[in-house]
């Protein structure tokens, strides 16, 4: 499958009466397109992943993709205003080439690739925010620690850090931020897909448990007009709720509780919800947050954990990367169906269903 990124000088040729755009010609294979490779091929180009996104992290934080969304840029401009060495960043680009992000021709034209674009903030659809969080800062460090997690079992953050994720964060709002505006943009289309997928037509009072900045309730409140809700989470956490609910016209019908779920959960809700709540923490303390809700939810209401679920066929699935990325970060984990089926039970809670989204999150609901 052919894919973008490089440019031969057959690519550019002179045309006369006018200027050439140059365009980017296709080679048949790139850097971590495994279809028809050897397989030491591919396990070389696994070893060198985070080399790809080291140089996507550092794409991001130049805001590069928002510099280059006017137009192609020459690369001594685009090294001016993203404060760079210009070899630095060719080289930078180079290597992100090689996986079809970013374009840079032989006149040294810098440009947008179709990858490239999803690294625009403005794009309803970036990952910037993603890279930011994944992709390097606090989280690179915790995973040069994966080694010894394998070793002892404890968490690659509190080895590197000397403390706990949510404890480190509690003292740092920069990176706090960071982390919430990674979580913030990953849930968007959870948000709005568990608002089309389930039905809230019969519930009054949603309380979302760990909500953060708030972004699945929005969804979930302007979809449903007579709904209405409350954030729960860590102070901190709660930085930016109140700018998201104003963003989507519903702050009138949602309130921002700050609290502890461990501790206790409000009251007044006929259904809660835990968006990337309980794959933090391990099953003694998962069991401790739902019965905290159970004990706070109203007769007959109905529990939506919102998780990527393993598959029961061991296959390939984004809930075996966020699972050894909570051994690393939290101490959490990722569970199959089944495993969800015990923690409910244990927590006074019968498991009703579950639906699988588009994104890859389920929504695993529950009834007192």
């Amino acid at each position: 499958m052919p894919a973008p990124g490089y440019l031969s000088r057959d690519a550019v040729k002179p045309h006369a009466g006018r200027r050439r755009t140059p365009q980017p010609i296709r080679r048949r294979t790139m850097y971590f397109d495994f279809r028809d490779k050897p397989d030491r091929l591919c396990v070389k180009e696994m070893v060198h992943g985070y080399n790809i996104s080291s140089c996507l992290f550092v794409a991001v934080e130049l805001e590069l993709a928002d510099l280059l969304a006017a137009g192609p840029l020459a690369l001594v401009d685009l090294a001016r205003r993203s404060g760079t060495d210009p070899d630095a960043l060719k080289r930078i680009l180079r290597l992100l080439m090689s996986a079809g992000i970013f374009s840079v021709d032989e006149q040294d034209r810098c440009a947008l690739t179709p990858r490239a674009e999803f690294l625009r903030r403005d794009n309803p659809e970036s990952i910037a925010s993603e890279v930011e969080l994944f992709a390097g800062a606090e989280t690179y460090l915790a995973w040069s620690e994966l080694l010894q997690c394998a070793r002892t079992g404890q968490t690659g953050f509190g080895q590197f850090f000397g403390k706990s994720l949510f404890e480190y964060l509690a003292e740092h709002p920069d990176s706090a931020q960071r982390f919430h505006l990674g979580w913030h943009e990953i849930s968007i289309c959870a948000g709005l897909e568990t608002a089309e997928a389930i039905d809230f037509a019969d519930n009054r009072h949603v309380v979302d448990v760990g909500g953060g900045y708030g972004i699945v309730t929005a969804q979930l409140l302007r979809k449903y007009d007579h709904l209405r809700g409350t954030i729960y989470d860590l102070e901190f956490s709660l930085a930016r709720a109140g700018h998201t609910l104003r963003e989507y016209g519903v702050d009138e019908r949602c309130g921002i509780v700050p609290g502890d779920g461990f501790t206790v959960v409000p009251g007044g809700g006929d259904v809660h919800l835990l968006k990337s709540v309980l794959h933090t923490m391990n099953d003694d303390d998962s069991v401790r947050v739902l019965t905290n809700c159970a004990n706070a939810l109203e007769p007959g209401g109905r529990i939506l954990v919102l998780e990527r679920v393993i598959s029961e066929d061991g296959g390939y699935v984004w809930g075996n990367v966020v699972d050894v990325a909570m051994l690393v970060m939290t101490g959490g984990r990722e569970r199959t169906i089944q495993d969800y089926a015990r923690l409910y039970e244990r927590a006074g809670l019968g498991l009703t269903g579950s639906t699988l989204l588009p994104c890859g999150f389920s929504v695993i609901e529950g009834r007192k």
